[in-house]
């Protein structure tokens, strides 16, 4: 071998051994080659033994129970650079043959592989200066047991190890067989720690997808269980994955994932399962939180901010979700997104507090009236369009008295304000007393409104309109009998009903006519002259004057 060859052989060396940027990654590449072993438990273990002038021995033992090595292993992948029995087999993850190498990346004083195949026993002694001597050995062992020899301080001994340990938590959580660390078991499930996630299941292959906290996302790629890669960004919004696969490859430098046609093809599973399933799954969560709301009000508040997030978004959401309960009506039954939908494009969907006999009325009318309290993270915001209209807002509705004794006292007043406006030119049908102030009923502290019947739904925008011409209809004007003004009135009209009449007449045709000129009207001499004469004629009659 010529000079300027041996030098680029130790060039390729030197490049190997420092491959990666934390040199305690080698652990993970012992880890590696004893899975392609077919060991079923790797132990790595840190020992320190009594050294000299403040230093101590640290020795790091990696230990595993596969097929162990012969000769012609040793000769030809050990000990060999760039010789591979990997290559085309996809069940075995250290495709290079070159992880071994790696070891000498933390410049340890001896590197000593011990192990056992076919009835060889072998015991391999690496040097400072990375020679080797392959030594025959009595005794067999169970599968490849390293020791990794290294004079360090007394105070670097602990941190190499709490590296060494993040090293092995970090690379190996998911591998598919039991690894320890000074005894402990550091394997973790192949999960997510989120609410809402699905998994995927095919030979060679697993998914966990899920929807993040917050809008930090999260991707890892591994194959067998052995990080291939993670990253804080998954690419998806609001999502988080997962991919292990015994079809994806790292590059040589274990930085980023082959994006090869098995690449392709893990990405298209982890599409088609957040298109689908994982939408399901939301949904299903979201329609168990609503059914009991009570016990899962928080959770529901932000499965139903998801769901949003996705109607906002215009997602294909899957047929299978219409029918899931996303809030519940204002009687406490649960709606169905598919529902809710189509009352929202008919603006049909109103929100209100609690039961009335206005949200009951609506109700039989075909209108959804959810529940405010069942409505969160946005998700009635999203379905309408804008702020979700309330009930009372949209609608009144008056209702008959129920006491006749109320009913009696009213009708001086009655008579006395119907034969008045009946002068006028407004067009009223009747005069009814009736109940407006009830929680929910939509018109507040309003003393009259029109309708077209007494306990009738009614557009608020229509509740104070009363006609002038003789092609406009007549509306009944009811008169609230909760309003303190109308109960002073009725109290008036026992003594002085035409007077009585006279306030409640001005009153009807300053909160029904409309326009700038109304005020200027209700108080021209013309007006109240006339409607004054009207009043002192009829109590003239009344009188008998």
């Amino acid at each position: 071998m010529s000079r300027v060859e041996g030098a680029s052989v130790e060039e390729a060396l030197d490049h190997l051994v420092n491959q990666f940027a934390d040199p305690l990654s080698f652990l993970r590449e012992l880890i590696q080659n004893s899975i392609d072993a077919g060991s079923q438990h790797i132990d790595v273990r840190f020992e320190k033994q009594p050294g000299q002038d403040g230093e101590c021995v640290m020795v790091i033992h990696v230990d595993d129970f596969g097929e162990g090595m012969d000769r012609e292993i040793i000769d030809s992948r050990l000990t060999r650079l760039f010789s591979s029995g990997k290559d085309g087999d996809l069940t075995k993850i250290g495709k290079f043959g070159i992880g071994f190498s790696s070891v000498f990346a933390i410049q340890p004083d001896a590197v000593c592989v011990d192990t056992t195949r076919g009835g060889e026993n072998w015991r391999v002694l690496f040097r400072k200066d990375r020679s080797f001597v392959r030594i025959e050995r009595d005794e067999p062992i169970e599968g490849t047991k390293i020791r990794l020899i290294k004079a360090v301080p007394e105070a670097a001994f602990e941190d190499y190890r709490t590296r060494a340990e993040s090293v092995v938590r970090y690379w190996c959580k998911h591998v598919e067989v039991e690894v320890t660390f000074d005894g402990e078991v550091i394997n973790e499930p192949f999960d997510l720690d989120l609410r809402v996630k699905v998994f995927h299941h095919e030979p060679g292959t697993d998914i966990v997808a899920g929807y993040a906290r917050g809008e930090a996302t999260f991707r890892g790629f591994y194959n067998k269980g052995l990080t291939l890669l993670e990253s804080d960004d998954s690419g998806v919004p609001r999502v988080s994955f997962k991919v292990s696969s015994r079809y994806l490859e790292h590059t040589l430098t274990r930085d980023r994932v082959i994006e090869d046609a098995n690449y392709r093809k893990a990405m298209s599973l982890v599409d088609g399962l957040i298109a689908g399933p994982l939408i399901e799954r939301l949904f299903e969560l979201l329609d168990e939180a609503v059914r009991t709301e009570g016990e899962n009000l928080s959770r529901a508040r932000y499965l139903q901010e998801l769901a949003a997030w996705h109607l906002a978004r215009g997602t294909d959401l899957p047929a299978s979700v219409g029918d899931r309960a996303v809030l519940r009506s204002v009687d406490g039954a649960p709606l169905g997104l598919a529902a809710c939908r189509r009352a929202a494009a008919a603006s049909r969907l109103l929100v209100e507090s609690g039961v009335s006999p206005l949200t009951d009325a609506l109700a039989a009318l075909g209108y959804v009236i959810v529940s405010q309290m069942s409505d969160g993270g946005g998700l009635l915001r999203t379905l309408c369009g804008g702020e979700p209209p309330h009930a009372r807002h949209r609608f009144c509705l008056p209702l008959p008295v129920a006491s006749e004794d109320e009913t009696l006292r009213w009708v001086p007043l009655r008579d006395a304000a119907a034969d008045l406006l009946g002068k006028s030119d407004v067009r009223i049908a009747s005069l009814e007393l009736g109940r407006l102030a009830y929680e929910g009923s939509g018109v507040g502290s309003w003393p009259v409104v029109t309708v077209r019947r007494l306990g009738e739904v009614t557009p608020l925008a229509e509740a104070l309109t009363l006609g002038t011409s003789l092609l406009s209809k007549k509306r009944v004007l009811v008169v609230s009998s909760d309003h303190p003004t109308v109960q002073g009135l009725i109290g008036m009209a026992r003594t002085e009903p035409e007077l009585a009449a006279l306030v409640l007449a001005k009153l009807v045709l300053l909160m029904t006519k409309h326009g700038p000129a109304v005020d200027a009207e209700l108080a021209s001499p013309a007006l109240n002259a006339t409607l004054g004469k009207l009043a002192v004629e009829r109590r003239c009659t009344r009188l008998g004057f």
